[in-house]
C-alpha cells in the first residue's frame, strides 16, 4: 500500500469499528436511557459500545481465533441483538426543545466545536509517542494485537513491571480491536479513539446540562470542557486519562439523575458507568466506590432503590477488581509504600503530607491559580444547581490523590509532579455538570431552574 495514502485507509476503516461498537452499545442503553437527549444516548452508546467491544475481543482470546473486523462485527452484532430482544424499552415523552437558542449559546457551540476540531487535529498529526503509551497502554494493546490474546508472561514476568500488570484493560484492548479491524497496527489511525471519546464527553455535557438546567448553561459547560487544554492536549493521546474523563461524567450525570428522580434505569447506568469506569483506570474504581458512599447517605425514597444504587456502583467495580487481581495472581503497585501507613512511620507520614502539599501549591495551584478562583468565585456567587449534591464527590477524590502522592513509593515530589494535575483535570469535565447546572438561564432556556422539582420528562423515568 503507498504509504501516502495508507494513514488516510487506516482511518476509512477505525470508523466503522467505531461506529459498529457504538450502534452495539446504542441497543444496550436503549432500555436505560429513557428521558435522555440524543446527546447523551450517543455518549453512553460509544462508553457502552467500547465495553462490548472488549468484551468480544477478550470470547476471540478465548477460543483462540484471530481476531478480524468480521469476526468482531458478528460478536457485537450477537450482543446488539440480545439486549433488543431482551431489553425492555420504558415508553416516556421524547424530550422537549423549545425556544431559540440565544446568540451566547450559539457562540458557544462553535468554541466548543472549534476546540474539538483543533484536538480532532493534533490527535491525528502524528503517532502516539508519550512514555505512558509505549510503556503501558500501548504495549498492552500492541501485544495482544500481535499474539492474539494476553500473555501470562505480561502479568507474571517482573521484568514488565514498567507496564504496570496491575492495571485495567479496557484502553488496550480497545486499541487491539481497532487494529483487528484496521488489519495493522497504525498508531496514528489508532488516535481517532481519542477525539471519539472527547466527542463523546462534550455531547453528553451539553445534552445533560439543556435537559437539567438551560441551553445557556449547556453552552457554558460544553465550552468550559472543550477548552480544558491540559486534558485535551498531544500528550494525553495515547494514555487513559481522556477514556476515564469520559467514564467519570457518565457516572456523575447518572447519579445526579438518580439523585434528583431515582428510577430503574438511572441504576442501570449507574452500573455501566461503575464498570466503564473500573476497566479504564484504578482512579475510575475509587470514583465509583465515593459516588456508591454518597448515594449511601444522600439518597431520598425508599431504602430498596438507595441499595440498588449503591450496589450498582459497588457491584460492577469490586467484580472488575477481583477478576483483574486473579488474573494478575495479586500483583500489586509498586508506585506505594503502605508501611507508611503503620503506626511507626505516621511521624514519615506526617511529614510526607507536607511535602506533598507543598508541591502542589508550588506546582498545581500556583500555576492554576486564576482559574481556580474564578471558580471559587462562581460557586460563591450563584445558587445551587443540580449537580451540587455532588461536590463532596470531586472533594473526597482530589484528597485520596493527594494521601496517593503522599503514599508514592518514589517520593511525593515525582508523583505529585507525575500524575497529580493529569489525574485531577479527568475530574473537570464531569465538574463542569456542577458550574454549568449554576449558571444563570438565558435565552432559549428549555430545562427548568434548579430548585424546581423534576419535570415530567425527566421525572418520567422513576
Amino acid at each position: 500500500m503507498d504509504p501516502v495514502t495508507a494513514p488516510l485507509a487506516d482511518l476509512t476503516r477505525v470508523v466503522p469499528a467505531l461506529i459498529a461498537s457504538t450502534l452495539a452499545g446504542w441497543a444496550v442503553v436503549r432500555s436505560m436511557s429513557p428521558g435522555l437527549t440524543r446527546r447523551e444516548r450517543f455518549a453512553w452508546s460509544l462508553g457502552v459500545g467500547l465495553l462490548v467491544q472488549a468484551l468480544c475481543l477478550a470470547a476471540l482470546f478465548a477460543a483462540g481465533a484471530t481476531p478480524r473486523g468480521s469476526s468482531l462485527l458478528v460478536g457485537e452484532a450477537i450482543v446488539g441483538g440480545l439486549a433488543l430482544v431482551l431489553g425492555r424499552r420504558t415508553k416516556t415523552r421524547a424530550f422537549a426543545r423549545t425556544g431559540r437558542a440565544g446568540a451566547a449559546t450559539v457562540v458557544l457551540a462553535f468554541v466548543a466545536a472549534a476546540a474539538w476540531l483543533i484536538f480532532l487535529g493534533i490527535s491525528l498529526a502524528d503517532g502516539m509517542w508519550t512514555t505512558d503509551f509505549l510503556a503501558i497502554w500501548g504495549y498492552k494493546g500492541k501485544l495482544a494485537f500481535f499474539t492474539s490474546g494476553l500473555p501470562r508472561r505480561l502479568f507474571d514476568d517482573p521484568a514488565l513491571d514498567f507496564a504496570h500488570r496491575e492495571y485495567p484493560l479496557l484502553v488496550p484492548l480497545s486499541f487491539s480491536a481497532l487494529a483487528a479491524w484496521i488489519g495493522r497496527w497504525n498508531d496514528r489511525a489508532l488516535a481517532l479513539f481519542y477525539p471519539a471519546c472527547s466527542l463523546a464527553t462534550l455531547l453528553a455535557i451539553s445534552g445533560f446540562l439543556e435537559r437539567r438546567a438551560s441551553r445557556l448553561s449547556a453552552g457554558v459547560g460544553t465550552a468550559l470542557a472543550a477548552l480544558c487544554y491540559v486534558l485535551y492536549r498531544p500528550a494525553s493521546v495515547g494514555t487513559a486519562e481522556i477514556p476515564l474523563a469520559l467514564g467519570v461524567l457518565l457516572a456523575t450525570s447518572a447519579a445526579s439523575d438518580f439523585l434528583a428522580v431515582g428510577g430503574g434505569s438511572s441504576v442501570a447506568r449507574l452500573a455501566s458507568a461503575s464498570l466503564f469506569c473500573a476497566s479504564t483506570k484504578p482512579e475510575g474504581t475509587l470514583f465509583a466506590l465515593l459516588l456508591a458512599s454518597l448515594l449511601a447517605v444522600r439518597s431520598a425514597g425508599a431504602i430498596r432503590s438507595r441499595i440498588a444504587a449503591v450496589a450498582a456502583l459497588t457491584l460492577p467495580a469490586v467484580t472488575h477488581a477481583v477478576a483483574l487481581r486473579t488474573l494478575t495472581r495479586g500483583t500489586l503497585s509498586r508506585d506505594f509504600d503502605f508501611h507508611l501507613l503503620e503506626p511507626s512511620h505516621w511521624g514519615e507520614l506526617a511529614s510526607r503530607f507536607g511535602a506533598t502539599f507543598s508541591r502542589i501549591f508550588e506546582g498545581s495551584v500556583a500555576g492554576a491559580w486564576l482559574p481556580l478562583l474564578a471558580i471559587a468565585v462562581f460557586l460563591a456567587a450563584t445558587r445551587r444547581g443540580a449537580a451540587d449534591p455532588l461536590i463532596p464527590v470531586f472533594l473526597g477524590a482530589v484528597f485520596l490523590y493527594i494521601v496517593a502522592c503522599a503514599l508514592s513509593a518514589f517520593g511525593p515530589a515525582w508523583a505529585v509532579d507525575a500524575a497529580f494535575a493529569r489525574i485531577v483535570l479527568t475530574l473537570f469535565p464531569a465538574f463542569t455538570l456542577v458550574l454549568g447546572a449554576r449558571f444563570p438561564s438565558g435565552p432559549g432556556s428549555v430545562g427548568r431552574e434548579p430548585d424546581r422539582p423534576p419535570s415530567r420528562g425527566l421525572a418520567a423515568e422513576a
